[in-house]
């Protein structure tokens, strides 16, 4: 144990936090493979047309604007998923939709996925794509 703490006493500040990062983050990808198969399961369930209270019974809330107004899903690819410290999983995915009036659109979207008892899913408003 003492060795420990020498090793800790003497590391340098970036060591420091790939180690807390390391000892930390071991169930981050797990979150991530969990936040990535909600988000499919939910856009797929958009994509068969299905309402999005269907699936309050798999214990998934999601709020997609889009899915919401009325907008038909016709294909989706997930990009990527991520997760940064003191946030939950980020799923970015380019949507392929089409309007009320039948005009098609694409456009790349970031979902942010609360793994609760609940998992709640979210639009990201403020997520710009490269």
């Amino acid at each position: 144990m003492n060795r420990i703490r020498q090793i800790a006493l003497g590391a340098s500040p970036a060591f420091l936090l790939i180690l807390l990062f390391s000892l930390f983050g071991c169930g981050r990808k797990d979150d991530l493979n969990k936040a990535r198969v909600v988000v499919d399961t939910s856009l797929n369930c958009w994509m068969q047309g299905e309402d999005p209270q269907l699936l309050a019974g798999q214990g998934i809330e999601i709020a997609d604007p889009d899915w919401q107004s009325g907008h038909r899903l016709l294909d989706f690819t997930v990009k990527d998923a991520s997760s940064l410290p003191q946030q939950g999983p980020r799923v970015v995915v380019v949507l392929s939709m089409q309007d009320k009036r039948g005009k098609k659109m694409d456009a790349e979207v970031a979902y942010e996925v609360l793994l609760t008892d609940k998992v709640k899913i979210g639009r990201d408003a403020f997520h710009v794509a490269p």
